[in-house]
């Protein structure tokens, strides 16, 4: 066989042998638990459905982020599941809460509609990953771009967000194919198939969450260099003539038209009302930068009540949010940048590092500016310091490899997959001990989850699923009424019985004809909805816990057994009045 022939098998085997690495995490046990956001998200993409249906184009506007990708996953699973469902919809405002209780009464299960969404989500992303990957392989070879997708189809943390009928797992993906495309542009040619790629992600990002736009400045700032570079000091002179700084510029005016008509095109309420359409947008995603998350938030062991985290927050959780393999990686490819005598890598290879660098550092200081900050928004800069990561280690071991000149090529190359394959089974570890709950890792080099609960918020809604499925499987369950923190589908989708969510206003005498309650884990980091509400649990057993790595994440209180104790609170004495009977 030729060595063309050859090489093309090869990368072919790479290619596939990476998309199941990419799916298996992400598309195995989706019923498993159901995260805060997601239920808000399968009614939006109810809403976009049946606004789509009846040609109602200003009602597929469901929200500022503004998660049209997500609705259109969401309606895809409709399509699949319940196609018939916009013969009986109902109003749009209706509650997560009631629109469960809605389907449930036609028959139909919400974490199955959700499941189905869920898995269009996850066939997005892994294609968006895939022709990603083909990309780093052209702009660094075969090789190197498998070990960094593969850093990228196991990290925890991608993994966890990349599985949800949610926001930040997709638009990182897609931010990801859009920055590789124009660095494909940049330094492969100038070649305009990269370019229209590049632009058609971004206007798919942009779609999928407002951040996106950050694209748009950060390829500016590209241009720049590159224009800067290529000129020497004729980038002076080019200021005053049009001609130059036309050529150097216009293509970001043909990918920013490009992004903006996939923008209109996929955005039906694009279609209807432009002007009120982005003015909402923006209008939210300012008030997303100076306000906080206006529910009491919790880090570094202090609780702030108007939901704002310091400037430092996004650093701190990223390390938390890294797996050792990338935290050495990133080290190697720190000292690779900073010392290329010591860890020599190759011009194009260099080039990219440093691209991934300073779209990582630039948008994590873009994300840091705003008063509201979780760790699931600084997702976007996850796969790019993955991809660090991989080039910091390759350069380790070509330096090695280049230090051991008595050893035959074969036996350096043993050495070398060997290297490399330490630091892939490492990194796995990582998916496979947390399987399915993969938001519950943390960096074992800061302390693991038992740790991090100390240090911030942990819990988004996993657990809830067990403690359903316990008190499932107790007498009477479905004639149960359940008072739980996230009730609103991360219980209410796994229950038998009649759920209702703690709200920040919920006092102990809304615990009246109450036969359980399921207290959460960050409820009791932030003291929520009260300090007397969580003081009156402390002094009571649980009668089952569930326990995730090690780390308590849901309490259940059997309350028609519970004994009267001494109560700190007047509205707190009519918490045994008028309780039914067991």
């Amino acid at each position: 066989m030729p060595a063309s022939e050859t090489h093309q098998a090869r990368n072919s085997l790479f290619f596939l042998l990476l998309l199941v690495a990419l799916w298996l995490p992400r598309g195995l046990a989706l019923d498993r638990f159901v995260t805060v956001d997601e239920p808000k998200w399968l009614l939006r993409s109810a809403n976009f459905y049946n606004a789509l249906v009846h040609g109602d184009f200003k009602d597929t506007f469901q929200k500022e982020h503004p998660g049209v990708t997500i609705t259109w996953a969401g309606t895809a699973g409709f399509l699949w599941r319940y196609p018939g469902y916009f013969k009986i919809a109902p109003e749009q405002n209706m509650t997560p809460t009631r629109f469960n209780t809605f389907l449930r009464s036609h028959g139909r299960s919400s974490l199955d509609l959700l499941v189905a969404g869920r898995t269009f989500v996850v066939l997005g992303i892994v294609a968006a990953l895939g022709v990603s990957f083909l990309l780093a392989a052209r702009l660094l070879g075969a090789l190197p771009a498998l070990l960094a997708f593969l850093l990228i189809a196991f990290d925890p943390f991608g993994v966890a967000l990349s599985r949800l009928l949610h926001l930040d797992g997709l638009l990182s993906a897609l931010m990801l194919l859009s920055l590789l495309a124009f660095a494909g542009y940049l330094y492969l040619g100038r070649r305009m198939g990269y370019l229209l790629l590049s632009a058609i992600a971004a206007g798919l990002a942009w779609l999928t969450k407002s951040p996106a736009f950050f694209l748009a400045p950060f390829f500016g700032l590209l241009l720049l260099i590159e224009w800067w570079r290529a000129g020497g000091e004729a980038p002076l002179r080019d200021l005053f003539q049009f001609q130059r700084l036309w050529r150097a510029f216009s293509p970001l005016l043909l990918w920013f038209f490009v992004a903006a008509v996939v923008f209109v095109l996929l955005w039906p309420a694009m279609w209807v009302d432009p002007v009120g359409t982005l003015s909402s947008v923006f209008s939210q995603a300012t008030a997303y930068a100076s306000e906080g998350h206006g529910i009491p938030t919790y880090f570094y062991g202090e609780v702030s009540l108007g939901g704002e985290s310091p400037w430092f927050f996004y650093p701190v959780v990223y390390l938390w949010r890294i797996t050792p393999s990338i935290f050495i990686g990133l080290l190697l490819a720190l000292g690779a940048l900073l010392f290329p005598r010591q860890l020599p890598v190759d011009s194009a290879r260099r080039r990219l590092m440093l691209v991934l660098l300073l779209f990582s550092v630039l948008f994590t200081v873009f994300m840091s500016l705003g008063a509201k900050k979780f760790d699931r928004y600084l997702l976007p800069i996850a796969a790019p310091m993955d991809l660090l990561a991989a080039l910091g280690w390759l350069a380790f071991v070509e330096r090695l490899a280049g230090l051991t000149n008595r050893w035959s090529d074969s036996a350096r190359r043993l050495e070398m997959g060997g290297i490399l394959g330490a630091v892939l089974l490492a990194h796995l570890l990582g998916v496979l001990q947390t399987y399915p709950y993969y938001l519950n890792f943390y960096n074992p080099m800061l302390g693991g989850i038992q740790k991090a609960a100390q240090v911030m918020m942990v819990g988004w809604g996993e657990g809830l699923d067990q403690a359903a499925r316990y008190l499932n499987a107790l007498p009477r369950s479905d004639k149960d009424r359940v008072i739980t923190w996230y009730g609103d589908g991360c219980f209410s989708f796994f229950y038998d019985g009649v759920t209702v969510p703690i709200g920040l206003d919920f006092t102990l005498n809304d615990l009246r004809k109450t036969d359980f309650v399921v207290l959460y884990l960050n409820q009791w980091q932030r003291g929520l909805p009260s300090p007397e509400f969580m003081a009156y649990f402390g002094g009571l057993t649980p009668e089952y816990v569930v326990n995730i790595g090690g780390l308590e994440y849901a309490r259940i209180y059997k309350l028609r057994d519970a004994p009267d104790v001494p109560i700190p609170t007047p509205a707190m004495g009519l918490l045994f009045e008028n309780r039914p009977n067991p």
